[in-house]
């Protein structure tokens, strides 16, 4: 039996689960080392060269475009080790030129020229690339993983009823307008938690409920959540509403896809994905999007990077104002990270034991850590 399964209930993990830094360590390998992970989207990276980074846990990856594809490679230099681009976004050019001795590399990673050392003087070149991350996109969202053989493609993992609602929106269409990064002293595992239920929902999040439909997404929870390492998602709004905002409607003018050149919106369209246990989701609307990333630093220690995205086409002033855009989700991730810092603190008691969680409120959270345990090796 599972550390989460008892005679007639489930719990969340034992205590130490959220403070061992060992365990910590083991996690970065066994779940972040193999899963996929969301990197960002092909707006970021629209021309040859151009790039951005990104940090999960000791790793620091950069993502490059190459002419019609995406590459990602490990950030350090193989001569001396320095990182290679020290700017979250840049552009590079043909070559990744290291400033430390002018090593070179293609945008592919092969070591090009290794200065004052010819190819096979003392070494083959071809032994010395940059060492590769594997890449996979859908609907023009960027997923990497850092497993030595790579999982499955996302397209292969995400149903096609998911596939097709995102690709109404024509999301390679896309453009961010807004970035937030928060941070929060809490185990990353209560983020994946907090987000695979809506039990807390009425109590939390008043101005959340104001346009979400919080039933139906506990019914989602209970009735379609797979617990699956990629998934489709659908963060549901009231159905007499437009959208997920403060007041229920539009934010953006200009909407996405299909429904910008005219097509009925449903009462009850959403789209979206889910990456587990490794978290991170994105939620859709026709008029706009967010996908917030959460990303592990320490046993006790998260940041969550959120993009709000919009048509391509879409101005600031015009067609959004950006502090309505972003207000709803940014009240709703504060109170979110608040709850589970208290979290992090309460469960640093001794007297700490999880107690039984709801079968029909909070299945998703059985279902996510089920998968925890079994990239961990552990009974599930």
């Amino acid at each position: 039996m599972s550390v989460i399964d008892h005679e007639n209930y489930f719990t969340s993990l034992p205590r130490e689960y959220y403070l061992d830094e060992d365990r910590y360590t083991n996690e970065l390998a066994r779940v972040w080392g193999q899963q996929r992970i969301y990197a960002g989207h092909v707006s970021q990276i629209p021309k040859t060269g151009d790039y951005f980074t990104f940090e999960v846990g000791t790793e620091n990856i950069l993502v490059v475009r190459d002419g019609g594809d995406v590459r990602a490679v490990h950030n350090v230099c193989r001569h001396r080790g320095l990182q290679l681009c020290n700017q979250p976004t840049g552009r590079v050019g043909r070559r990744i030129v290291c400033p430390y001795h002018s090593w070179s590399y293609g945008l592919d990673g092969k070591l090009l020229k290794a200065t004052r050392q010819d190819d096979g003087e003392f070494f083959d070149y071809k032994d010395f690339g940059l060492f590769p991350i594997h890449v996979s996109i859908w609907q023009g969202f960027i997923f990497v993983s850092l497993a030595e053989v790579a999982p499955a493609p996302v397209d292969s993992m995400i149903d096609e009823k998911a596939t097709a609602d995102m690709a109404v929106l024509d999301p390679t269409r896309l453009k961010i307008a807004h970035e937030i990064t928060y941070y929060a002293d809490a185990n990353w595992k209560l983020l994946l938690e907090n987000g695979v239920e809506c039990y807390h929902c009425p109590s939390v999040h008043p101005e959340f409920c104001v346009s979400l439909d919080a039933q139906e997404m506990s019914d989602y929870y209970e009735e379609d959540y797979i617990g699956d390492l990629v998934q489709g998602l659908v963060i549901p709004v009231k159905r007499e509403l437009e959208s997920l905002s403060m007041d229920g409607h539009y934010v953006s003018k200009k909407l996405l896809g299909e429904f910008g050149r005219g097509a009925d919106v449903p009462d009850d369209f959403g789209a979206g994905f889910m990456t587990q246990p490794g978290y991170c989701w994105g939620g859709f609307h026709p008029d706009y999007g967010m996908v917030a990333s959460t990303l592990p630093i320490s046993a006790t220690r998260t940041k969550m990077v959120c993009w709000w995205f919009v048509h391509e086409d879409a101005e600031e002033g015009v067609d959004y104002n950006v502090d309505e855009l972003v207000k709803l989700w940014d009240i709703t991730n504060i109170q979110d990270l608040h709850i589970q810092e208290r979290q992090q603190v309460g469960l640093t008691s001794q007297r700490y034991v999880p107690g039984p969680n709801s079968p029909s409120q909070e299945p998703g959270i059985r279902a996510a850590l089920r998968k925890y345990l079994e990239m961990m090796g552990e009974p599930s």
